[in-house]
């Protein structure tokens, strides 16, 4: 019960209450009816006790509550502290990131995203991309994709982008939900990134057939959108293109 409704309900018994007293003070009423209505009152009375017990318990509880929140901020956990705070400021990217600027934020693709193979029926997915910075010199990424029609959860995958520092070659580390890991090494050039399976480890149990190697592409268009191509080779099929989707971008 919320202290709204206790409040509601301990006005409500305070009003009855009330009227029992003057109806059994009405000289007109037999003693009977004074009898009834004096324990009518006193269960009202005990009603109201209740309520009484409860809202004192609620109070005690969200003065807790404040209290553990009080001591959290306390606490020299710097991520907390940023998460509780109301101020914090967006860090500064790393300098080293600056020649893969152009993938931060969040994307949504439009159209849906096209997926083909060999062994599959061809098929279209919605996916959503965030790419985001801590400050640190990399970034970080998750791809999220969606049935078109029904928005049951598909293909899911996060990790890391980073760059050597003075170089153009970047290493694209990547977990996904198919049980698979991988770090994927290719090159950056202006706002275009090639890159192509290093090393691919997988659960014992992943469904086969086993992927072999992966290359993507990410691209930003002349539209302002980001591009991807995903190709892949398994070990009953060659190195055939998978994915290919585009992306806007709704928040920086």
């Amino acid at each position: 019960m919320s202290i709204n409704e206790v409040i509601m309900s301990a006005s409500g018994a305070c009003k009855l209450i009330d009227s029992l007293h003057s109806y059994c003070f009405s000289s007109r009423q037999s003693k009977s009816q004074v009898c009834c209505l004096r324990e009518q009152v006193e269960k009202k009375n005990g009603e109201l006790r209740l309520l009484r017990q409860r809202v004192s318990r609620s109070d005690s509880q969200v003065r807790k509550l404040k209290e553990k929140l009080d001591e959290l901020k306390r606490i020299s956990f710097p991520y907390l502290n940023m998460l509780l705070s109301q101020d914090c400021e967006t860090p500064q990217l790393n300098p080293v990131m600056e020649p893969l600027s152009w993938m931060l934020g969040t994307w949504l693709s439009d159209p849906p995203g096209d997926g083909t193979f060999p062994t599959m029926k061809p098929f279209q997915y919605l996916e959503e991309v965030h790419i985001s910075h801590v400050g640190q010199p990399m970034l970080n990424f998750s791809f999220n994709a969606f049935h078109p029609d029904t928005r049951k959860p598909m293909h899911r995958e996060c990790g890391f982008i980073r760059l050597k520092p003075d170089t153009n070659k970047v290493a694209f580390i990547s977990a996904q939900n198919t049980g698979m890991v991988e770090v994927e090494e290719g090159e950056v050039n202006g706002q275009e990134l090639s890159i192509a399976s290093h090393s691919i480890a997988r659960m014992s149990f992943a469904k086969k057939p086993d992927v072999e190697q992966i290359t993507r592409k990410f691209r930003l268009n002349s539209d302002g959108k980001l591009e991807q191509t995903v190709s892949m080779a398994t070990t009953t099929q060659p190195m055939t293109q998978h994915l290919h989707i585009t992306y806007k971008k709704v928040t920086p």
